[in-house]
């Protein structure tokens, strides 16, 4: 009997521990480009917007300033030139030991950034899906975009406002959330907006709290003249690393979650965030 309770707080510690595990979330934002012609009709989409709303943001990177030099360096003629010995070329031989391991890293949340916080810097996993879509007649991709955060139960998961912002004319936007219960499951309400000169939107507001659990607003007709056109709601059970696709005959979104790590402290680390 004491080894059954046992054995149940040991897999109920495991529950609460998954529940806080960190992902990695990389999605792209496509819109469908022929078309053609169909008897299905689209009634215009009625905005609907969830609470527990989070916003993404941008890591901030400082700004680097680039002074020019100025022309009257006095520098000599031949001070300009250097000294360059090129020798014949040799075969390259890489060591064993040097050899690069084709097991894919964990991805690494680093100390200095924080979930829910886009880092432009960091490779984007779905880069090879991205440049096979670019390339193809039919789909565009419209944005991307990655972040890291905890997975929560359904009824805690916060409403991730996703945003493409407008690109060649269209914008892709909406509410994207993820939780556990048994499984994994991601819930996705998307709109597809085009510009349209007849259109002018009233300010609609929305309310939600940024990385840093601070109250925002966001005005999401901040373009006013934008006509939303077309609406996609979708929900799926999914396993870490898969990737799944968000289907509509006029846009769509591929979407991949990924077990993550964030970086331990050191000594000798010690950053602090302000």
């Amino acid at each position: 009997m004491k080894f059954k309770a046992s054995l149940f707080l040991a897999l109920l510690s495991l529950n609460i521990i998954s529940q806080d595990q960190l992902y990695l979330v990389d999605l792209i934002l496509i819109k469908y480009l022929p078309e053609f012609e169909t008897n299905e009709k689209f009634l215009p989409p009625e905005l609907e917007i969830p609470e527990n709303i989070t916003f993404l943001a941008e890591f901030p990177y400082p700004k680097l300033e680039i002074n020019s030099l100025p022309l009257n360096l006095d520098y000599k003629f031949q001070d300009l030139f250097m000294s360059i010995k090129i020798e014949e070329d040799r075969e390259i031989v890489i060591p064993e030991d040097e050899v690069f391991s084709n097991v894919e890293a964990i991805p690494t949340l680093e100390l200095t950034k924080s979930v829910f916080e886009i880092d432009s810097a960091r490779d984007f996993s779905l880069s090879a899906e991205t440049s096979k879509i670019a390339r193809s007649r039919d789909f565009r991709v419209i944005s991307t975009k990655s972040w890291f955060q905890n997975i929560k139960n359904k009824d805690e998961a916060e409403f991730i406002f996703i945003d493409s912002d407008f690109f060649k004319g269209t914008r892709i936007f909406g509410f994207f959330q993820l939780y556990k219960e048994r499984f994994l499951h991601f819930n996705s309400n998307l709109y597809l907006a085009e510009l349209d000169p007849l259109t002018s939107q009233q300010e609609k507001l929305i309310s939600g709290k940024n990385v840093f659990n601070e109250e925002q607003e966001l005005n999401i007709f901040e373009e006013q003249n934008q006509k939303i056109l077309f609406e996609v709601k979708y929900s799926k059970k999914f396993r870490s690393g898969e990737l799944h696709y968000v289907d509509h005959p006029k846009f769509g979104m591929l979407v991949k979650l990924t077990k993550a790590q964030k970086e331990l402290a050191s000594p000798d680390n010690d950053l602090t965030r302000n």
